[in-house]
């Protein structure tokens, strides 16, 4: 993250906390989804403040939610508010989630085109329940999905569609421009 020290020293004269205790991290949370609409989960936020050991590289749409809450547009106008060199050669991770490591009860919402949106609950073994299924004619609310991977700029591929206990086989989507994005509400 460009200027770290700088973008967490605004979230904290932000939301008005100090972030040393883990209800901080909560009230920053609900301090983004009222602000933004959009969600960061409370376990994402403590990796950014290196206060969970595992810290790892935050996705691009993080750091754009992020943005959005300190009031700029996307991540790259608050670099380039920083002094920043927006132009700088980095590498950028993949914006993806391991399915293995999600918690039972975690929410997802994938959409890719045209206007697919997925909201789905993690059940665990790499199953999801499907919630909202919203432009999919195959997939319906209460199919259990087995997926490996989900990955934006990658399709959607599903090992097991399973409806009413019966298993309908696999299922692929997202073929020709993959998954737009991938969002863990909570």
């Amino acid at each position: 993250m460009a200027n770290e020290n700088e973008i967490l020293r605004r979230l904290k004269e932000k939301v008005g906390l100090d972030m040393s205790r883990s209800s901080d991290f909560d009230a920053l949370s609900q301090s983004i989804a009222d602000t933004t609409g959009e969600n960061l989960s409370v376990n994402t936020l403590k990796r950014l403040f290196g206060f969970k050991i595992e810290r790892v590289e935050p996705r691009a749409s993080t750091l754009d939610i992020i943005a959005r809450y300190l009031g700029y547009p996307d991540y790259y106008s608050l670099i380039k508010d920083l002094g920043e060199d927006a132009d700088i050669s980095m590498f950028t991770p993949i914006d993806s989630i391991e399915v293995t490591e999600l918690e039972r009860g975690s929410r997802i919402r994938i959409t890719y085109d045209p206007n697919r949106v997925f909201l789905m609950t993690y059940i665990g073994d790499c199953r999801f329940a499907a919630d909202e299924i919203t432009g999919s004619k195959n997939i319906m609310k209460g199919d259990v999905l087995t997926i490996t991977q989900l990955a934006v700029g990658h399709r959607l591929v599903v090992a097991h569609v399973v409806r009413d206990g019966k298993d309908l086989g696999a299922y692929e989507s997202a073929k020709l421009t993959g998954l737009k994005s991938i969002d863990v509400i909570f």
